[in-house]
């Protein structure tokens, strides 16, 4: 789906070794200073400073809510900045867990089924949030499913200049790592 004039935000651990991008400055990743919540926004500058682009921000429903979505939508359409923002929501807090695991690995957390503090469940209906600045949102429950609304979404972004957003709900899982 990625065409030579997109440009990828990624506040999510995509495998860019799984990805062609050959040109340089089309691809923007997390940096060792971290900071949650940041793929929204250079989303945004991106899209403000490469108007003819395509920008696709690829996001953890984590990051998402730390992202400040409702100010970043309403700045993506009072600026008309169209970005297909993609949300892998596995209603978890990944970060937080793997965080509480490395610092403390045969805590109580390690123990849990459902560790404390890392669930987001019930999970948001990020899709509608959206919607409230003229946007296009929708949920994606089965793999089958992805590539029409991927498609659906990139024709929304590129044709119709709103953008789109992507509810893409996996499988909750913890990975105990250290």
């Amino acid at each position: 789906m990625l065409g030579d004039d997109t440009l990828l935000v990624n506040e999510y651990p995509i495998v860019l070794e799984e990805m062609t991008i050959r040109e340089p400055g089309r691809y923007f990743g997390n940096t060792a200073a971290g900071g949650l919540g940041w793929g929204m926004g250079a989303a945004l500058g991106a899209k403000l400073a490469a108007p003819d682009k395509t920008v696709v921000c690829a996001l953890g429903d984590g990051s998402y809510m730390f992202g400040n979505p409702s100010a970043a939508h309403y700045v993506s359409e009072a600026m008309h900045l169209p970005v297909l923002f993609i949300i892998a929501n596995n209603a978890r807090w990944a970060a937080v867990h793997r965080s509480t695991l490395s610092t403390y690995p045969k805590g109580f957390a390690s123990e849990k089924q459902k560790p404390p503090f890392a669930t987001l469940e019930p999970s948001p209906r990020f899709e509608h949030i959206v919607k409230a600045s003229g946007g296009h949102g929708e949920a994606v429950t089965e793999p089958k499913d992805l590539l029409p609304a991927l498609e659906r979404a990139m024709k929304i972004v590129k044709e119709e200049k709103r953008q789109a957003l992507l509810n893409v709900r996996i499988e909750a899982g913890y990975v105990k790592t250290s």
